[in-house]
């Protein structure tokens, strides 16, 4: 029989600083934990996939082609903003390598993040807050969401990228062929294989805080439904923060 995880990590009662470095200490082995049987064969089995599939479905597919057209207006707008005002300052060679190093390297990515976490975090929540869930949870229950929530992120974060390349091109260069080659070049610049791993990490970090944000709701204890979902949200908020510093001190040094 699978273990409990309210067994595994059991409640920290103490408060003050002290308190406060145990339950942080938790969240990590219990993040850890996660992560481990996330890589083991175990557990990756049809029942896995098919409620992944469910998480997947509901945080991203059913609403792809909206948050696609959304994508395509913000960078087809902002394309425009950007190479008018370089234009004006003569600066429109640099207008186009300014919009993929802001928007589809730095917006794009916390967009999908946050769009998932808009729809995934609240119906998690209300399916781990319940005081029988929380008591019966197992690692086979939170994987799913963990899984399918993480795969969310990085399926809208790839395709909006993608769609945003091909929306900037049309913007500045229209339907002509012949700009093809430079901005293939300029891409290839600024999407070296460095900051395409460190954008590819950064997605993958994302969708794993969204994922295991709602999951540490079954190690809490004694909270009312509307205090649990404001602390998992700040909690949240506070992963993506750590990761989007940490990544933008990785690129800068």
């Amino acid at each position: 029989m699978a273990e409990l995880l309210r067994q595994s990590f059991p409640a920290i009662r103490q408060r003050g600083p002290w308190g406060l470095w145990l339950r942080s200490k938790r969240l990590l082995l219990f993040s850890a934990q996660i992560a481990l049987a996330l890589l083991s064969p175990r557990f990756h089995q049809a029942p896995l996939y098919q409620r992944t599939a469910q998480v997947l479905c509901s945080s991203a597919w059913q609403t792809l082609a909206s948050y696609l057209l959304a994508c395509t207006l913000i960078s087809a707008v902002l394309t425009r903003l950007v190479t008018v005002s370089a234009a004006s300052y003569g600066l429109s060679h640099l207008a186009l390598e300014g919009v993929l190093r802001v928007f589809v390297i730095e917006i794009l990515p916390l967009a999908a993040t946050l769009f998932v976490a808009t729809r995934a975090v609240p119906p998690a929540l209300r399916q781990f807050a319940q005081a029988s869930v929380r008591r019966q949870a197992t690692l086979a229950d939170v994987l799913p969401c963990v899984l399918g929530n993480a795969t969310a992120v990085l399926v809208l974060a790839v395709f909006a990228g993608i769609l945003s390349l091909v929306v900037a091109y049309l913007v500045v260069h229209g339907l002509s062929p012949w700009a093809l080659p430079a901005y293939g070049r300029l891409i290839g610049q600024v999407f070296d294989p460095v900051l395409s791993l460190v954008l590819l990490s950064k997605i993958v970090w994302f969708g794993l805080a969204v994922g295991l944000a709602p999951t540490t709701a079954v190690l809490e204890t004694q909270q009312t439904p509307a205090s649990l979902e404001m602390r998992i949200m700040v909690r949240l908020l506070f992963a993506l923060l750590l990761v989007e510093v940490f990544f933008l001190a990785l690129r800068l040094f």
